[in-house]
């Protein structure tokens, strides 16, 4: 059946191809770089989200949409953007640099918080997905990809609203919407929503605001942004198979500002300065309901974030260059070292962050990239100071061959490393034993791809090769009752991927787009002697499709198919085997009816009610069906 199913999206990849001289695409502009770039003349693999498609998924989250793109490893615990973890290419939740409009919102105390963006899913305009290590661009954390969320920037006001509600108690709200006049804008939207759960303890309950405003002048603009978020969520199983009461509330803020300005014809650059808050309390077993509130795990980090590039334009091409720096602290009950003195905790007048840590990161970087008749070369470096790592160096290059005026192969080169999380170091518990003595992960990865953009059809292939040193994991050892936080011997990684996108012209099964994406990866690491929990848990193959119809004036229908198999194993106990991870198929569907101003929706989620597990001892949610109106303006 597996087989059949290869066969059937490969035919459909196929035809795609063969009907690409027919139609036209619009080309797309990169911005998660530093020098901004047509897609097809980047040489690099970048996935872009567009709004139409964010628009006709049948999704309501962030999270939700990334499931279908590719190479992408979306591990839920929970339903719509409750809790979840996001890989690209392999790597695991921490290897993922997070970035809103440019700005990095990656928490130190876990890669767990990645996704707690304070901002509303309608806000976002496309995202921007960078495939492979790109260190020497955006720093220490962008180790195995990059996700760049772009949120709107209406072009005049407007005024959106939303409601929709259906199984298990779900029901969620959105009003946004944008005030322009002459060269000043304000922007924004609040989101509230919430969920009964599909098993008990899987309740949640989420809000998010977001606020932007921006005055654009002669030679540049100044933005500044605020924007906030609350999820609390029953967690069942989420870090232990046998706790059945597991909660947790989580809180971010983000202050941040942007100052844009051409200095000259030549010569640009933009200054970023950012403020983020975290607060995570995390109950592993109805502790806050008792009397034994220290039990209770509760962290507060908070991240200081200055930013200055340039671009210079010239002769030998394009110039970038620019330094950073980064303050990382947490104060916790559990994670870091013993302060000297003691700090109250707001909300818990009985409880006292005792722990804390603060590191510092310095970076200059570096890149140029220049065109000769049909060759794109883009090289650089990072030079990088931690406080508690010492001196890094990350190079790279960038190398593109234009075949013909819409296609183009390339090969890439970069070296990437990533820091260990505060939770990585010190924490100790029922769980996980910390490892203060952790080392960095590094590796260098190597990429040989092709890619074409005629007409409306877009189309990649690509091979790469990723050698891990040092990698960072949470093993289960036998004998060893508690999984201990390690380094693992060098790793090596294999892969490929394709993606495929096509717009029809008119047709009589009325298909407007078909979009088609598979990876496989291997590794020569297998678990010989431990579990891993996170870094040899990859997906093996993973496939999409997505089938967009409107068999009806106003009315359209779309559907994703997703495959994944999963390498690794987990167990309940000491006592029990370890189980494979099964290999499992989805399928979500949405309809939508357009009447003026006011667009109706229904979308079932899980359509086939398939019984699968991303982690080890959490259970999915079932089919779940949920309908929603939205009116604009």
């Amino acid at each position: 059946m597996k087989i059949l199913k290869y066969i059937f999206f490969s035919f459909i990849c196929f035809n795609a191809h063969a009907q690409r001289d027919t139609i036209r695409l619009e080309s797309v502009t990169v911005t998660a770089g530093i020098i901004r770039n047509e897609i097809k003349n980047t040489p690099r693999n970048i996935t872009v989200i567009d709004r139409k498609t964010l628009e006709a998924s049948p999704v309501k989250t962030l999270d939700g949409v990334l499931q279908y793109a590719m190479n992408i490893d979306v591990r839920s615990r929970s339903a719509f953007g409750v809790q979840a973890d996001i890989s690209i290419r392999g790597g695991h939740y921490d290897q993922t640099l997070i970035l809103v409009d440019g700005v990095k919102v990656n928490d130190p105390q876990t890669g767990h918080h990645a996704l707690n963006i304070p901002v509303p899913f309608s806000m976002i305009e496309k995202i921007e997905v960078l495939q492979g290590g790109a260190s020497r661009v955006f720093g220490p954390s962008a180790f195995s990809g990059v996700i760049n969320i772009i949120t709107r920037q209406p072009a005049a006001s407007e005024l959106e609203l939303q409601l929709s509600g259906g199984e298990y108690g779900t029901w969620n709200t959105y009003a946004g919407g944008a005030w322009v006049k002459n060269r000043f804008s304000i922007t924004g939207g609040a989101e509230l929503g919430g969920s009964d759960g599909y098993l008990p303890s899987t309740q949640y309950r989420k809000n998010a605001l977001s606020l932007r405003a921006e005055k654009n002048y002669g030679k540049g603009s100044l933005q500044v942004g605020y924007g906030r978020m609350n999820n609390d969520f029953g967690a069942t199983n989420f870090y232990h198979p046998k706790f059945y009461n597991q909660y947790e509330e989580v809180a971010s803020q983000l202050l941040s500002a942007a100052w844009k300005h051409a200095f000259s014809a030549r010569l640009s650059g933009t200054l970023l300065a950012n403020y983020r808050i975290h607060h995570d309390m995390y109950d592993f077993d109805n502790y806050r309901n008792t009397n034994k509130l220290s039990s209770l795990n509760l962290h507060k980090t908070g991240v200081l974030d200055l930013e200055w590039k340039f671009r210079l334009r010239n002769a030998w091409g394009n110039s970038a260059f620019g330094a950073e720096y980064r303050n990382e602290t947490v104060r916790s009950n559990r994670l870091g070292e013993e302060l000297d003195q003691r700090e109250a905790i707001g909300g818990w007048p009985e409880l006292y962050y005792t722990r804390g840590k603060s590191r510092d990161n310095y970076s200059l970087f570096a890149e140029h990239s220049a065109r000769w008749n049909r060759f794109i070369l883009s090289a650089g470096t990072l030079a990088n100071i931690n406080s508690q790592f010492g001196f890094s160096l990350f190079p790279g290059l960038d190398l593109g061959y234009s075949v013909g005026h819409d296609s183009r192969l390339y090969y890439s080169v970069n070296r990437s490393l990533r820091f260990p999380t505060f939770t990585e170091l010190y924490l100790n518990n029922t769980t996980v034993t910390g490892d203060p003595d952790l080392k960095p992960e590094k590796a260098w990865t190597h990429e040989v791809g092709f890619k074409t953009g005629k007409s409306l059809y877009s189309g990649s292939y690509s091979v790469f090769y990723t050698a891990t040193e040092d990698a960072i994991d949470k093993l289960k050892r036998p004998g060893i009752p508690v999984p201990l936080m390690e380094n693992i011997n060098d790793i090596n990684r294999y892969g490929f991927e394709t993606a495929h996108t096509l717009g029809l012209p008119a047709n009589k099964l009325k298909l407007k787009q078909l979009s088609f994406n598979f990876s496989w990866i291997t590794t020569d690491r297998k678990e010989e002697g431990f579990q891993s929990f996170y870094t040899l848990n990859y997906l093996k193959q993973k496939l999409s499709a997505g089938l967009f119809f409107e068999p009806l004036k106003n009315l359209s229908l779309s559907g994703w198919y997703t495959f994944k198999n999963r390498a690794g194993q987990y167990s309940w106990d000491d006592s029990t085997p370890p189980v494979n991870y099964g290999s499992f198929s989805l399928v979500d569907v949405r309809a939508a009816y357009r009447l003026k101003q006011l667009t109706f929706t229904l979308d079932v989620n899980n359509l086939l009610n398939e019984k699968y597990f991303e982690y080890g001892f959490v259970a999915q949610p079932p089919r779940w069906i949920t309908g929603g109106v939205k009116y604009k303006i």
